[in-house]
């Protein structure tokens, strides 16, 4: 008979064990929208049907590298509120260092690049020569970027 009352305690010390741990850690896509707001990114929302279609191509929880009006930006997308952060090198440098100052491992901007990249050329032809168009979103240089 003790030994449901045991077990019983044991799975319970596990549940509020795992419990506990949930509540102390932050969401990791939370933890990084806060660092880029801190580093100085701006956000985008999606607004358009094509904005809107544009946003799920990029890889979530990351930050892309994209080129709108020949230059390149770096642009984290936050899918469930439809909107995107958007940096220049100078933010995205003080994004990294923040992620550092947090213990947070170092992240390369060119890999999710080169994941699309190779994804997009093992792709049908026709759709390989059409990736996502910054067109229709706002000038990226005209958000007060210094």
């Amino acid at each position: 008979m003790k030994f449901p009352s045991k077990l019983a305690r044991v799975l319970a010390l596990i549940l509020i064990a795992g419990v506990l741990a949930s509540c102390a850690t932050t969401p990791p896509t939370a933890q990084n929208e806060g660092l880029l707001t801190a580093a100085g990114f701006k956000t985008v929302v999606a607004s358009t049907d094509k904005q809107l279609q544009d946003l799920p191509t990029l890889p979530a929880g990351q930050v892309t590298v994209v080129t709108q009006t020949g230059k390149n930006w770096f642009v984290y997308p936050d899918l469930p509120k439809n909107r995107v952060y958007v940096g220049t090198q100078k933010e995205y440098r003080a994004y990294l260092s923040l992620r550092a100052q947090n213990g947070l491992p170092d992240v390369d901007p060119m890999a999710a690049y080169y994941k699309r990249d190779q994804a997009m050329t093992s792709a049908l032809p026709r759709d390989a020569t059409t990736p996502p168009s910054w067109e229709w979103w706002p000038m990226f240089d005209q958000m007060g970027f210094q």
